[in-house]
């Protein structure tokens, strides 16, 4: 009798045990799509996302307290996540220093007067994309091209009449170039560490997968240019003419490009090298520009303003000050780091991954996880390392996991309007907040490796595009 109500006990707690499983896992699926509902809905009203993220603050600590965690404790999971962010953070500083610095030393307008005899605007969204592709390349920075090399572009592209929502997805996908493929790409050094893959195995991988898309996109583009022209005379000649003579300093302007481009290559850290690019930007506008130091520190924290009207319309912006809605979202979107660990919200996701890998490819469901991941991360690292710990045991080989999380979680975050890898590239260049409409690269990238997953489950081989080893 003692054995039969003692296994009568234990099997009213495994049910019960059961039934409060399921009660979670209920929670999570109707927390994340209350959350990710709620955000495309502030999109589409144009709401401003840092009060959309608030809303997604108030519910997954409603969900921290529905599991049992306090007040005090569930601050301290986002305390947690902030600081994480800490780095970054910095780095949006920086970048709002720079963007300022080089309007002001006219590096900007020195890279745009030398540029502009070689694009036609029939040209300009290919030339906007490859220019970036380059940059990104050589620095293996998203945020650093946007804040040098997509300034340049945007600002070319306004003077010549060049449609400026395409330019803008061009400055965005080519940003998005090197920091998927560069080998000093934060990124692509994060996925290498949580798929512990070599950087040489991984990037030769991806320039195979990237080859189409690559080539799609350019002629996406090119064709784009001319289907879009401008009609009539826009004037970027006389455009680069006023350029030209209100930052009469020649040369010497360049000189700030220099540790953004040497730094890198000899493995110096970006923030190092926007440093050095900041002072030398400052020097420069001391030196041969005759602004005053106060001047140029009230430049760094507030943005450029230039007095000649044409100028100001093309050249103004930049500052740390202009940085402050994005280190916001910065800040509620990591704080969502530290919840989502300390409350296990995505832990019952896990469970159900191999069950869709058997329906729709590794890839497929790598990809499934990584959209929603990326929605509710609202940044790039935060969507990796989701991603990766979400679908470890779909995608067995790992150098094929390293390559699965490079065609979907590095470029699917720049695609999400509300990612901060989408809104800081658009706020530093001054594009249209619509622009990841228009980042073909970006969605060439996934959607081939998905095309190709397909075919090779389908014949039973392997796609050559797409092979690892």
């Amino acid at each position: 009798m003692d054995i039969g109500a003692h296994s009568g006990v234990t099997s009213g707690r495994r049910e019960t045990r059961g039934d409060v499983d399921v009660e979670d896992a209920l929670a999570e699926v109707v927390v994340l799509g209350a959350f990710c509902a709620e955000l495309i809905a502030c999109v589409a009203l144009g709401v401003p996302m840092p009060f959309a993220l608030l809303v997604g603050l108030a519910m997954f600590c409603g969900y921290g307290r529905y599991r049992g965690h306090g007040a005090r404790e569930l601050a301290r999971m986002c305390a947690d996540g902030v600081c994480s962010a800490s780095g970054v953070i910095q780095s949006f500083i920086l970048i709002g220093a720079l963007t300022a610095l080089w309007r002001a030393c006219g590096t900007v307008s020195q890279i745009v007067v030398m540029v502009t005899p070689l694009v036609t605007p029939a040209t300009a969204p290919l030339s906007v994309f490859l220019l970036c592709s380059l940059m990104s390349f050589l620095t293996g920075t998203a945020f650093g091209t946007s804040a040098t090399m997509g300034v340049v572009s945007m600002t070319m592209a306004s003077s010549m009449g060049a449609n400026p929502l395409v330019c803008g997805g061009a400055v965005l996908a080519g940003a998005y170039f090197g920091d998927r493929c560069s080998p000093m790409s934060s990124s692509a050094l994060l996925v290498r560490s949580v798929t512990g893959t070599r950087m040489s195995d991984n990037f030769k991988a991806m320039m195979r997968s990237s080859a189409v898309p690559f080539v799609g996109t350019v002629a996406i583009y090119a064709a784009a240019g001319l289907l879009l022209r401008p009609s009539g005379s826009f004037g970027s000649a006389s455009t680069a003419t006023a350029l030209a003579a209100y930052f009469d300093q020649g040369i010497v302007a360049l000189l700030p490009v220099v540790p953004v481009i040497v730094f890198p290559l000899m493995h110096i850290g970006m923030k190092r090298s926007m440093m050095a690019s900041i002072v030398v930007a400052a020097l420069v506008c001391v030196a041969f520009r005759g602004i005053a130091p106060m001047d140029v520190a009230a430049f760094s924290l507030l943005g450029f303003r230039a007095s000649n009207s044409l100028v100001s319309r093309l050249m103004s912006g930049g500052g740390v000050v202009s940085m402050l809605n994005v280190t916001a979202i910065v800040c509620l979107a990591s704080s969502f780091v530290g919840l989502f660990e300390g409350t296990g919200l995505l832990d019952g996701v896990r469970n159900h991954m191999e069950e869709v890998a058997d329906r729709i490819t590794p890839f497929g469901a790598i990809l499934a996880v990584t959209v929603p991941a990326s929605m509710v991360a609202c940044n790039q690292t935060l969507g990796i390392m989701l991603a990766s710990q979400l679908c470890e045991n779909v995608e067995p080989n790992k150098r094929s996991l390293a390559l699965a999380l490079e065609d979907s979680a590095v470029v699917i975050s720049p695609l999400v309007p509300w990612s901060i890898a989408c809104t800081a590239v658009m706020t530093m260049c001054g594009a249209p907040s619509a622009c990841w409409v228009t980042a073909v690269y970006l969605w060439f990238i996934p959607l081939w490796h998905l095309l190709c997953s397909l075919r090779s489950q389908r014949t039973g081989r392997l796609v050559p595009a797409i092979v690892c080893e």
